[in-house]
């Protein structure tokens, strides 16, 4: 990947989570390259229409393909980056743009997504709005994740989804402490707990019961998985506050996930010190986007039940 080139950075906004403009008009095209799975043929199959679109549209210069799972994507040199995949993917290519990441659509070719919202079809009937500029960038709150072992060096880890500690093979009952700045809260007992971002509430912590939060809400959510108590609920509280979970009890296997992608084994007296990201992630959004119409279609909201059982509109 070649050093980025001195250009008009669409990414300095105001750091505060939430919408802001477009990018400023530059001299010349907007620069769009395409990234994403390369594990899926269909990907590559995507990647090929949609980069033959982009050549055939007035105002936008491709900046080139990068379908592999390991380059460094921070410093890109484009303006846009349009992600081909699923939620899994964008959450991937957020971690490796680290700290400077670029304006991400996402395109969704897998089944459920939420930060992948568009489909291949619609993205390339909607091409025409990146390139007259017509889009906004929404800020998404990021998270660091910082481990302190009892033994070892610190880890730190950024993340856009969620941050869970869970129990591992053989899957034992474990006991997790928490405190909120510095305030010790409740001690947790069942399959683990999961702190997650407004974006992360639609993941792992909606499925184990947790409350839909917002984009652009400044919270975090705290959702028990399978608490052994049912006076354990999920909680939510301040991104400004900071939230450390630690595991307790010797022998009893527990591990560290970050956005359901990197795996890190724990011990008891570990120390898992979780922040709001000092870098928000850019998300383009296109005309006529709306949180709740994607919560209406992929939660199936106001479908109705069919005789058969099934949902439908």
């Amino acid at each position: 990947m070649g050093s980025a080139a001195k250009k008009s950075d669409p990414r300095k906004q105001d750091p505060a989570i939430g919408v802001g403009t477009a990018p400023s008009p530059s001299p010349g095209p907007l620069r769009v390259m395409i990234l994403g799975n390369g594990t899926k043929p269909e990907v590559h199959a995507e990647a090929a229409t949609l980069q033959r679109t982009l050549a055939a549209t007035p105002g936008l210069d491709p900046a080139g393909v990068d379908l592999s799972a390991d380059s460094r994507l921070a410093d890109l040199p484009t303006d846009v980056a349009i992600v081909l995949g699923g939620d899994g993917t964008v959450l991937h290519t957020a971690r490796r743009m680290e700290n400077r990441p670029t304006p991400v659509l996402g395109v969704n070719v897998g089944r459920l997504g939420f930060l992948a919202d568009l489909t291949p079809g619609a993205c390339c009937e909607r091409i025409s709005d990146l390139a007259d500029r017509r889009f906004t960038v929404e800020n998404l709150m990021t998270f660091e994740c910082t481990l302190t072992p009892r033994s070892g060096p610190t880890r730190v880890f950024r993340g856009l989804n969620d941050a869970v500690i869970r129990a591992a093979p053989v899957f034992h009952l474990v006991e997790i402490g928490l405190s909120i700045d510095g305030e010790s809260v409740m001690t947790y007992r069942g399959d683990g707990l999961i702190v997650a971002t407004p974006v992360g509430s639609t993941a792992h912590s909606l499925s184990a019961g947790g409350p839909i939060l917002p984009p652009n809400a400044h919270m975090f959510v705290v959702t028990p998985i399978c608490p052994h108590t049912l006076t354990q609920r999920p909680l939510v509280d301040s991104a400004h506050k900071v939230y450390e979970a630690t595991p307790m009890g010797d022998g009893v296997a527990t591990v560290l996930v970050i956005d359901g992608q990197v795996q890190v084994p724990l011990h008891s007296g570990d120390r898992i010190t979780i922040r709001r990201g000092t870098t928000p992630f850019p998300m383009v959004r296109i005309p006529g986007h709306s949180f709740y119409r994607t919560l209406r279609a992929k939660l199936g909201w106001g479908a109705l039940p069919r005789p058969d059982g099934v949902l439908g509109a």
